[in-house]
């Protein structure tokens, strides 16, 4: 087998083994609970789509304006069912010439011919690196930990490394994510963000509970 088929091999296999949400999927409901700015939030969320996430919360007059308050979270929200939507490999990452180029602890680095000039480390099945690459800016996310979902798993503590064009370093971001079995659609529970940047720390956080299934 060649290089390029080994490697489109690996990365499709390694794809297929994460957990992605099922054909129609109607979307759901929770409740919601926000920490932003040292101070905690409660609300509603109502999610369908990535670009259909309705979220109430409820706003005293000395905090911050409610869309500022609903950016993140929404935002937050729809990566994560955009990263879950079902897609076949081939119409994605698998429309790209790829090649294996190199072996180390993390597993098999796989690089791509796509816009983004991506990378990705395949380790025993599962990718534990990811590297994309924009004109004004880089990341690199390291995945440290998986949680089961079934026979598939779903991420459940990652580092995101950003950097500037000239490749100082912006900001580092991880992760701690969390989920809740419902009627068997594994939807997500709980996202923590810790962010450190030139403004110094910031913690963020969602909660939801109370997930129904919609549609």
């Amino acid at each position: 087998m060649n290089a390029t088929a080994s490697a489109y091999e690996l990365l499709e296999l390694a794809r297929a083994s994460a957990y992605t949400l099922p054909e129609g999927f109607g979307g759901f409901s929770a409740d919601l609970e926000l920490y932003l700015d040292g101070s905690w939030h409660r609300g509603r969320v109502v999610a369908r789509t990535p670009g259909d996430i309705e979220l109430h919360l409820a706003v005293g007059r000395a905090e911050p304006s409610l869309e500022d308050l609903l950016e993140w979270p929404r935002r937050e929200l729809a990566s994560m069912l955009a990263h879950r939507s079902p897609r076949p490999f081939a119409q994605g990452e698998g429309q790209y010439p790829m090649r294996v180029t190199g072996e180390g602890p993390l597993g098999t680095r796989v690089e791509l011919e796509d816009p983004l000039r991506s990378a990705l480390w395949v380790q025993e099945g599962r990718v534990r690196v990811v590297e994309r690459n924009f004109p004004a800016s880089s990341f690199r996310i390291h995945l440290h930990a998986y949680a089961e979902a079934g026979a598939r798993h779903l991420p459940a503590h990652f580092t995101v490394t950003h950097r500037r064009a000239d490749g100082s370093l912006e900001a580092v971001e991880s992760f701690a994510d969390a989920y809740a079995e419902v009627a068997g659609v594994w939807l997500p529970e709980r996202r923590q963000v810790v962010r450190h940047d030139e403004q110094g720390l910031s913690v963020r956080e969602l909660r939801l509970s109370r997930h129904r299934l919609l549609g």
